[in-house]
């Protein structure tokens, strides 16, 4: 069992000044190849949510505070991984990514968005440029390696890994030099509390938000890798807050805080142990609040769904009321649950309601797609699918779904693509290799797939560069290798492999 780690701010970079920095020493580019090889490597090794309904939500959310940043020069990107810590960390150029216990265990929209405006301030005004430049030279691979090498020790609750993994791609003085300063924090701090003022949102949440992260801390701080607890949240920084809150009140702040809600609630029933999902449903479901009642059962009806138990999930949907029950979200579920019954006419007929409300539903989408290929018309399917990834290129699903449909209408190199691609989003390397190979032979014809299977092709022979890299290392010994599907091992000096974090996805969105 992992150890909570509680610093809000892991993010392990990137900052935010008040006023630019001077001289800053890398160029935006530089920054975004940066963080584009940290993120390539941190996504080999950390199992990242798929699921289109959370991304939306979290994506929506990140929009909507990107939009209050002025001359923004990045291209934020946002994640949740399935990991149930309360932690964040972002990397240059704005590669994010929220933990999802770093969403169920807070109250409000309002909370999450001033962890996320943080990160993304650290992010916006460029502390690691500032940084970097007082550490003489590193180049930009070294420098992502670092970075990846101290988040993944970290997540494993083994900071020699950590350290193994930065071995002799940096210095070992320039990792000190990258953590934040409280000028720093001050300075996000400040930054992301503009950010939630001008989205709306009142302040004084992400004053909760710190709190909640500090009592957090304080009990697991000893325990904690020094180096992810680059953000140390402090008396004195919750005293920051308020007096920021009450020399700068904003006014007739309100916001929605229903879909906040139900997205806790899909995360809490998909992705939380079974039995601990269960529990806290059955527990909200004797609350005195209508909405809570009903939350409670729409988070037993995914649950029973996450069981393959489709009859009793539809049994719990059907108890969903007032403004739940005609919520595009239930009757999607229901769908679902149709489908899984072999009840494809009944499915569909729902799905459809849902695009006649929402026609970029990404998870409606996918599974009329689906529906069709199971009523045996490949070509109506694969537009589904191919609408799908116009609104999300890295489904994984829509990628895999899609080559079966092409597959079925006999464009056999174009399946490969598409094939490969889903295998090796999926790390199953042999399988990705096989399918683009054969996508770069039948698709001579056609240059931007052509291009799109070798640029595929080329990753995966960087991916196995990496893997040959950190088996070699010396240092401390230990080396990192996902054995299997059941999670994140290492191997230490004495050859001994060991599992330090399970990695088991959730079974919802089924995998064929």
């Amino acid at each position: 069992m992992l150890k909570k780690i509680i610093a809000l701010c892991t993010a392990l970079m990137l900052g935010w000044a008040l006023t630019a920095p001077a001289a800053l020493a890398l160029t935006l580019e530089e920054e975004r190849e940066i963080g584009r090889k940290a993120m390539q490597e941190v996504q080999t090794e950390i199992p990242l949510i798929e699921d289109p309904d959370i991304l939306a939500y979290i994506r929506g959310l990140g929009a909507k505070l990107v939009k209050q940043l002025d001359d923004n020069p990045w291209e934020f990107k946002f994640y949740v991984a399935d990991l149930d810590e309360m932690n964040a960390f972002a990397l240059p150029g704005g590669w994010m990514v929220f933990f999802r216990g770093m969403i169920t265990t807070m109250d409000s929209e309002a909370e999450l968005a001033g962890v996320m405006a943080h990160e993304m301030s650290h992010v916006y005004y460029r502390h690691i440029s500032s940084r970097i430049k007082r550490s003489g030279p590193v180049t930009a691979a070294s420098l992502a390696g670092m970075l990846a090498g101290m988040i993944l020790g970290g997540l494993a609750g083994v900071p020699q890994l950590g350290q193994a993994l930065t071995m002799g791609s940096i210095a070992g003085g320039i990792q000190k030099q990258l953590e934040f300063s409280r000028d720093d924090e001050r300075q996000a701090d400040y930054g992301a509390f503009k950010i939630i003022s001008s989205a709306g949102y009142p302040p004084e949440e992400m004053e909760k938000s710190f709190e909640r992260i500090y009592r957090e801390q304080r009990q697991t701080m000893p325990d904690a890798p020094s180096y992810l607890l680059t953000h140390p949240t402090s008396p004195e920084r919750m005293e920051t807050l308020q007096n920021l809150v009450k020399r700068h009140p904003v006014k007739d702040a309100s916001y929605s805080n229903s879909e906040f809600l139900r997205i806790r609630t899909r995360l809490i029933a998909l992705y939380d142990e079974e039995d601990t999902a269960q529990r806290k449903f059955l527990h909200q479901a004797q609350s005195k609040s209508p909405e809570e009642r009903d939350l409670a059962r729409y988070g037993m009806g995914l649950l029973e769904m996450r069981r393959s138990q489709f009859e009793k999930a539809l049994k719990n949907l059907a108890l969903v009321s007032g403004k739940w029950a005609d919520s595009p979200s239930v009757i999607r579920a229901q769908a679902i649950c149709q489908m899984r019954l072999g009840r494809f006419d009944e499915s569909m007929n729902l799905l459809a309601r849902v695009l006649a409300r929402s026609p970029n539903d990404q998870e409606a989408l996918l599974y009329m797609g689906q529906a069709y290929l199971q009523k045996e018309q490949p070509a109506q399917a694969r537009n589904y699918f191919k609408k799908v990834l116009e609104l999300n290129p890295e489904s994984e699903q829509a990628q895999y779904d899609l080559g079966v449909a092409l597959g079925r209408l006999g464009q056999t190199a174009e399946a490969s693509l598409y094939l490969g691609l889903a295998f090796k989003a999926r790390r199953n390397y042999k399988a990705a290799r096989y399918h683009l190979a054969r996508a770069v032979k039948g698709l001579a014809g056609q240059p931007q797939l052509e291009a799109k299977a070798r640029n595929a092709l080329s990753a995966l022979d960087e991916i196995q560069e990496k893997k040959r890299k950190k088996a070699s290392q010396e240092g401390q010994g230990f080396s990192m290798d996902r054995k299997d599907a059941s999670g994140l091992w290492i191997t230490d000096p004495s050859g001994v492999s060991r599992r330090v974090k399970s990695l088991e996805p959730s079974p919802y969105l089924e995998r064929r």
